[in-house]
């Protein structure tokens, strides 16, 4: 329906995130051999006028971050006053350095600078009567303007060195700091940053017992020393995240390198939490001789540096990283009158659209309607997408939040949207959307906004979607100055639905034949409502005698292309590119690289245990069947067979005649056991702040004129019954409605007593235009239209 103008004016668009810039920087201490001495550090960052101090002043100023982390300030740094002259210079009014207490090394510490007050600050270290840690880690909570989600930062400096003493203690220090997370009691929903130096070794180690070699003063905690055995040194810094969890950023040089250390070697790390990783974002490893004009990389501050800026600075280079926080304010009304659109502009689909916050499933990104797994998504085209949701075993929400922020109490409003069906599943489930209001915590549902999305279309995205507007008018409200209110919206799935298979795992593969191996592939299946990045998953080729990686290939790659698309599973074909190893044994790890999870791990001609990749210390399992080198090329791969949505559904067996790649394989059905969803959407939202007052000042209240469907800033637009002569004694008496509201024609001899003729109750399915036909008799008459509101 095609709605009033109730505008005064309008706050348009999605509420947009809060910037914040990062920089984690090793400024690297100055290093004195003296002969016949042992060597020593005597200062990191030193007076200003030095070579030193002001390389590293000039790449902050560059990078022009809003909060940096240092690593490697001297104490000579502090009490020279050198680290409080650089924080000056570059207006960074705020500075916690971490202290030198109980640690191995009291001459180098890790500090933050920030443009920014710290709502909390503390130094991460060892427990009572312990002592184990390097340095200190600072870990601050940040007061950002424009957000109520501040973000807490941790900057760590590990351990160098490569022995095993070296390993141990890094082990323990990323439990020390791992644990500090834990505490917070974060589920990575909130947002957290953890970044600096973790000077990364190669070596995977676990440790049973304390190693030789450790500081005469070294004494575990009470809550780690009953873990050992075992403690172990992870080359991959996710795998001590077991509580919090975080994402592990990947910045790169312009020139695409990764390397932190000017040996070329990764020693830095930026991890996020999960909502921050999914999130807006842009990052760089800074080195000057690639600093050559300002429309490269990330924004910068002033002009270009001197290719030699980084040589001279530090042996590291610094990590920057622009993330995007949560705003603070919901949607506001600051007079009545007032409407707060919503179009979801350049909604990406991958976080909570500020001030919305959503339940029941997770962000898809931005689909048209070809994607099967549950959740949410932004609908529709990159210029003109919509909130989402595809149904799976449970319902969703999504919330928006208003503030009433004029000097009246709100009693009023009008509530408009669109109402959108991107995807279809022909006799799936009958999936359903419908709205509510929240005011003092108390749902009011608006049924005139329900939706219900067909089920008898064609299978498939819809092109364009379809989409049916929706509105209502909402009165008897009391929303005082400076309360809130939610709109909470609910996608709903129909009877038979539910959790579709979302397992990911290897299917087929063909490894030997007679004479030179030819055509060699792998081929994987993923399930309808499999949740993961194909950018997170990794093929990793074992061999079997010595356990380690000797071929990867990532299923986001060029070596794979999806196939088919059986019953909504996905089957994607990789070709290895190298040869897969002929057995005795060898094997086949399918991994989350992110994650560091071994979801399949098979092998073929006897079982062994990796050694190396992500499966490191996992035992692998023999599929029991085998090519033996004699098979005819081009036939008998190994496959699963079965029925099932699921890996251990299935069986393995040689598969007699032609390689099935790309397609179920012979004697194989791939089974969705519940009905498919259909993809809803809202868009275009409209809420209007309805005025009690009379602000045309032509006799009606506006919200009587938003129910009767008048303008009411426009006085020649008045709300009228007509009545007109249409034959001889015959009148017809009209009037317009609103679809959403109901309206009863009533008639009387006195007007005093009144009948009701008809009731048109709210509804979408009649016209907008009522005509009665009226027989003029005897007594007279009088008629009159009833209008309510919901």
């Amino acid at each position: 329906m095609k709605l009033a103008a109730f505008l005064l004016f309008a706050i348009s668009g999605l509420a947009q995130g809060v910037g914040f810039r990062a920089v984690t920087f090793n400024i690297g201490a100055h290093l004195v051999t003296p002969p016949g001495s042992p060597a020593y550090f005597d200062y990191g960052l030193g007076a200003q006028g030095t070579p030193d101090h002001d390389t590293v002043r000039d790449i902050l100023a560059r990078l022009d971050a809003d909060v940096v982390a240092l690593q490697e300030i001297h104490g000579a740094d502090i009490t020279a006053n050198d680290v409080s002259d650089l924080a000056a210079s570059l207006g960074y009014p705020h500075v916690f350095i971490a202290p030198s207490t109980n640690v191995f090394d009291t001459s180098l510490r890790v500090a933050f600078l920030s443009r920014y007050p710290f709502l909390t600050q503390a130094a991460v270290g060892s427990p009572p009567m312990s002592k184990e840690l390097t340095r200190l880690f600072p870990a601050v909570k940040v007061d950002v303007p424009g957000t109520t989600r501040d973000p807490l930062l941790i900057a760590a400096h590990l351990k160098s060195g490569e022995t095993d003493a070296d390993l141990f203690r890094k082990a323990v220090e990323m439990l020390r700091l791992t644990g500090h997370l834990n505490s917070q009691g974060f589920s990575g929903a909130e947002n957290y940053i953890v970044m600096g130096d973790f000077n990364l070794s190669s070596d995977e180690k676990p440790f049973t017992t304390i190693p030789s070699g450790m500081p005469t003063l070294f004494k575990l905690g009470a809550d780690i020393s009953g873990t050992v055995p075992p403690i172990t040194y992870h080359t991959i810094p996710l795998r001590y995240f077991n509580g919090a969890p975080v994402a592990l950023l990947d910045p790169r040089q312009l020139d695409n390198s990764p390397a932190t250390y000017n040996t070329g070697s990764t020693l830095d790390l930026l991890l996020v939490s999960p909502i921050l990783a999914e999130r807006p974002m842009r990052m760089e490893i800074y080195n000057s001789t690639l600093d050559l004009s300002n429309a490269s990389g990330l924004p910068k501050s002033g002009s270009p540096l001197a290719a030699g800026t980084s040589a001279t600075a530090s042996d590291h280079y610094p990590l920057v990283v622009d993330l995007e926080l949560d705003p603070a304010l919901p949607y506001q009304f600051t007079v009545a009158g007032q409407t707060v659109t919503e179009d979801f502009t350049a909604f990406p689909g991958t976080y909570d659209p500020p001030p919305w916050t959503r339940t029941g499933g997770n962000w898809k990104g931005a689909d048209d309607g070809t994607k099967t797994a549950s959740g949410f998504r932004a609908y529709g085209s990159a210029g003109d997408p919509s909130l989402g949701f595809l149904p799976g075993a449970s319902a969703g929400t999504a919330t928006a939040t208003f503030l009433n922020q004029s000097p009246e109490t709100l009693t009023a409003l009008q509530v408009s949207f669109t109402a959108e069906q991107w995807r279809a599943h022909f006799g799936g489930t009958a999936d359903s959307l419908s709205a509510e209001l929240i005011v003092g915590g108390i749902p009011q549902p608006l049924p005139q906004l329900a939706f219900s999305a067909a089920n008898n279309l064609a299978s498939g995205p819809i092109a364009g979607g379809t989409s049916a507007a929706r509105s209502v008018t909402v009165s008897g409200l009391a929303v005082a100055p400076g309360a809130s209110f939610g709109l909470r919206f609910t996608f709903t799935p129909g009877a038979g639905g539910g959790a579709a298979p979302g397992a990911i795992f290897i299917n087929e593969f063909h490894y030997d034949n007679a004479g030179g191996d030819t055509g060699e592939f792998i081929e994987i299946v993923a399930g309808p409502d499999f949740q993961t990045k194909l950018s997170d998953i990794d093929v990793l080729f074992y061999n079997g005698g010595n356990g380690t990686v000797y071929h990867t290939l990532n299923l986001s790659g060029p070596a794979f292309t999806r196939s088919t698309t059986p019953n909504f599973f996905d089957i994607f074909v990789g070709t290895p590119g190298e040869a897969i190893q002929n057995g005795a044994p060898d094997g086949i790890a399918l991994v989350n690289r992110t994650t560091n999870q071994v979801i399949h791990f098979l092998s073929y001609e006897g079982s062994f245990t990796a050694t190396g990749g992500v499966a490191l210390g996992t035992a692998s399992t023999d599929i029991g069947v085998s090519q033996t080198g004699s098979e005819a090329i081009g036939s008998l791969a190994l496959g699963l067979t079965g029925s099932g949505g699921s890996r251990t559904d299935f069986s393995w067996a040689k598969i007699a005649g032609p390689y099935s790649k790309g397609f179920v394989n012979s004697g194989q059905t791939l089974v969705n056991p519940v009905l498919p969803s259909q993809g809803i959407a809202i868009d275009n939202l409209a809420v209007t702040y309805i005025s009690i007052g009379d602000s045309d000042g032509d006799g009606m209240s506006d919200l009587d004129e938003s129910i009767f469907g008048s303008d009411p800033h426009n006085a020649a637009s008045r709300y009228a019954v007509t009545m007109t002569r249409t034959a001889v004694n015959k009148l017809q008496l009209s009037f317009h409605r609103i679809a959403s509201n109901s309206y009863v024609l009533e008639s009387s001899t006195n007007l005093t007593t009144w009948s009701t003729l008809k009731t048109y109750p709210a509804g979408f399915d009649s016209g907008t235009e009522v005509s009665v036909t009226i027989t003029p008799g005897t007594p007279v008459k009088f008629y009159r239209v009833r209008a309510l509101a919901p």
